[in-house]
């Protein structure tokens, strides 16, 4: 047999690039027709019945129904909200932000009272990651945003 052939002399190893964390975009908007077809509790109130407990099963489906027929014909005010949050809050990977309290910072930014369901699909529509905690949803949104939008004008 032959020698083995010998093998190039590696190259010393680089240094490191800097690890920079890309900035989250949001992508491609959904409808309020495809966010709603995705999340089929969502409503005005925001995921489920108010109170579901309290309810038979027959009183939760007409809740929702209601809701969700409410909330499909809202659909100005959740572009408005689509609208605001482009322009005011960027978003990152973890969802800690409360679409509860979130829907009062953009009711105070824009005016004009904004449901919790409204404010949900907004962001879903958007691509914020989020998690679900019935019947609010937590949402990935920067701190520094956030406390900018509920800083006193």
């Amino acid at each position: 047999g032959q020698p083995p052939v010998p093998r190039p002399a590696a190259p010393a190893p680089a240094r490191p690039a800097p690890v920079s964390r890309p900035t989250l975009r949001l992508g491609s908007m959904l409808s309020l027709a495809e966010v709603m077809q995705e999340h089929p509790l969502l409503g005005r109130f925001g995921i489920g019945a108010f109170s579901p407990g309290t309810k038979t099963p027959e009183q939760r489906r007409a809740e929702i129904a209601e809701g969700r027929e409410e909330l499909a014909s809202s659909e100005a005010t959740v572009l408005r909200v689509v609208g605001w949050l482009r322009e005011n809050i960027t978003p990152i990977k973890t969802p800690a932000a409360g679409s509860y309290g979130m829907k009062h910072v953009a009711e105070r930014a824009m005016g004009t009272y904004i449901t919790n369901g409204e404010f949900i699909a907004a962001a879903l529509m958007l691509g914020y990651t989020h998690r679900y905690v019935t019947p609010n949803v937590l949402f990935g949104m920067s701190a520094k945003d956030v406390a900018r939008a509920r800083a006193p004008r």
